[in-house]
């Protein structure tokens, strides 16, 4: 699935690392597709913008995870 999106409030890009879990997650619909905004516990807030049915499914069962390596 691809998805595209944004993300604010980062310092450093190690900011972006972290477990974005379903309690920080809003879904909306957006001119068909889902847009979901959700933060980290380093308060970067990522909104992202997928095919309706996919990100639903995706966002709402396990969460989301961003590592580095």
């Amino acid at each position: 699935m691809d998805l595209v999106g944004t993300a604010s409030n980062l310092r450093t890009a190690r900011d972006i690392v972290g477990a974005y879990t379903q309690g920080s997650t809003a879904i909306a619909v957006v001119g068909g597709a889902r847009v979901a905004t959700l933060q980290n516990a380093n308060g970067v807030v990522i909104k992202v913008r997928g095919p309706a049915i996919g990100l639903e499914a995706s966002l709402t069962l396990s969460g989301m995870t961003i590592s580095m390596q």
